[in-house]
C-alpha cells in the first residue's frame, strides 16, 4: 500500500563537475570573500562596491565590467542564498533540458538584459528626490535567476509549479506583470496616480525596502531568457516531451 503525501517529490540537481555547480561554487566563494575582508558595509564604505556593483555613474565613466561584476555580489547572506538556492533548483531543469552551453547563454543574457535596464529606466531616487542616496549601486543575481526562471516557465507551460500549484505558463505571466506593475509605481519614477500606489503601499503594507529592489532587473532579466528559448523552440514543449526526454536521459545514465 503506497503511503500518501501531501509534499511533491522534487529531484534536484545533483552537485558534481558541471557548470551549475562551478557556478553555485564561485557565487559562494565571492561572498566569503566580502564576509572575511569585512562584509557589505566596511567594503561599500571603501568604494568597492560603487566600482563593482552596476550604476548609471558607473557605466558613464566608462566601468562596463560593470555588467558583469554586479551579479557575482550580493548584499546580505539573505540575499545570496536566496537567489542562489533558486539558480539551484531551476538551473538544475534547465541544465538537464538544453545543456551547459544554453544555461551559461540563459544566465548571462539575463544578467546583462536585467542591467541594462536597470541602467537605463532606474531612477537614481528610487523613494523620490534626496531620500536616499543616489544611483545606489546594484548588486545580486536576480537578472540571471529570472532568465533561468522565465526559460523554464517556456520550455514546460504545463507543469505545475509547486507549493503554488499552478501551471508554468501563469506562473510566468504572473511574474513578469508583477515585477513590470512594480516598477511602474516606484515613487522615484513619478508617475502620476502610480507614484501615490507606491507610496500607499510603502507606508502601509510592504515598507519602503520593497522599492530598493530593482523590479526592472528582475523584468528585464526575465525577458531575456524568454526571448532567448522562444528564439530556440519554435513551439513550447509538452510536459509529455519532456517527460520522454527525461526518461532518454535517466535511461542513459543507468547504463
Amino acid at each position: 500500500m503506497s503511503s500518501f503525501s501531501l509534499l511533491p517529490r522534487v529531484r534536484l540537481h545533483r552537485p558534481g563537475p558541471d557548470i551549475l555547480t562551478a557556478l553555485s561554487t564561485f557565487l559562494l566563494v565571492v561572498h566569503l570573500a566580502v564576509e572575511m575582508r569585512g562584509g557589505v558595509v566596511v567594503l561599500e564604505a571603501g568604494g568597492f562596491y560603487q566600482t563593482a556593483g552596476l550604476s548609471r555613474p558607473g557605466v558613464l565613466e566608462g566601468k562596463g565590467w560593470q555588467f558583469i561584476t554586479y551579479a557575482l555580489l550580493h548584499g546580505s547572506w539573505s540575499h545570496f542564498l536566496l537567489n542562489v538556492a533558486l539558480i539551484y533548483a531551476i538551473g538544475g531543469r534547465v541544465l538537464n533540458i538544453l545543456g551547459a552551453r544554453a544555461f551559461l547563454r540563459i544566465f548571462f543574457l539575463g544578467v546583462l538584459g536585467g542591467g541594462i535596464l536597470h541602467v537605463l529606466l532606474f531612477p537614481a531616487y528610487p523613494l523620490g528626490d534626496n531620500t536616499t542616496p543616489a544611483h545606489v549601486p546594484l548588486v545580486g543575481a536576480s537578472g540571471g535567476m529570472m532568465a533561468l526562471l522565465m526559460a523554464f516557465v517556456h520550455l514546460s507551460p504545463d507543469s505545475r509549479m509547486w507549493p503554488l500549484m499552478i501551471s508554468g505558463r501563469n506562473l510566468g505571466k504572473g511574474l513578469m506583470l508583477s515585477t513590470l506593475a512594480l516598477f511602474l509605481i516606484t515613487p522615484g519614477l513619478g508617475i502620476p496616480g502610480l507614484r501615490s500606489s507606491g507610496e500607499w503601499l510603502a507606508a502601509n503594507i510592504m515598507g519602503a525596502e520593497l522599492f530598493l529592489v530593482s523590479h526592472i532587473c528582475h523584468f528585464g532579466g526575465g525577458l531575456a531568457g524568454l526571448l532567448y528559448v522562444r528564439r530556440l523552440l519554435r513551439s513550447p514543449v509538452s510536459l509529455k516531451d519532456l517527460r520522454q526526454d527525461r526518461k532518454r536521459r535517466e535511461e542513459k545514465e543507468d547504463l
